[in-house]
């Protein structure tokens, strides 16, 4: 298994895309270079399978709100167990709300690696609109941003 410091020299070598990937069973959704590399580097393709598995979710909240812009965040703690999320920003009854989620999904096991000494291991990607018709998703590293 990697560590953490591969993590972080994903993060630091994308910072920029020149090619974008999709999988063909969700046209909604296309992913960078840099979540390619994430993928590939750590054997975390189901990162990207979560996130097609959420596109649901995440388009009926975009045509609910309008909202364009979500953050996928996964958190661990050292035994590896934690959750996946994807939530946003915005108003809800009038109110501004910085965490609104769509969707949170415990997981027993993450095999990603941990940040030593730190209890929670945070890693986020965004989600971001880059088309309206038809409506289509970009995930990237927040790098990448």
């Amino acid at each position: 298994m990697k560590n953490y410091n591969t993590v972080e020299e994903i993060y630091a070598n994308n910072f920029s895309s020149e090619r974008l990937y999709k999988r063909k069973y969700c046209p909604n959704l296309v992913y960078t270079e840099g979540v390619m590399n994430f993928a590939e580097v750590l054997n975390a393709h189901w990162v990207i399978d979560n996130v097609i598995s959420y596109m649901p979710l995440v388009l009926k909240t975009f045509k609910e709100t309008e909202d364009t812009f979500y953050v996928i965040e996964i958190a661990l703690k050292q035994d590896n167990s934690g959750y996946m999320e994807v939530y946003h920003e915005g108003f809800v009854n009038n109110d501004y709300k910085d965490h609104i989620s769509v969707i949170k999904q415990n997981i027993p096991y993450i095999d990603l690696p941990t940040k030593p000494d730190t209890k929670i291991t945070r890693y986020k990607f965004y989600l971001e609109s880059s088309s309206f018709e038809p409506t289509i998703f970009t995930l990237l590293l927040t790098s990448e941003h």
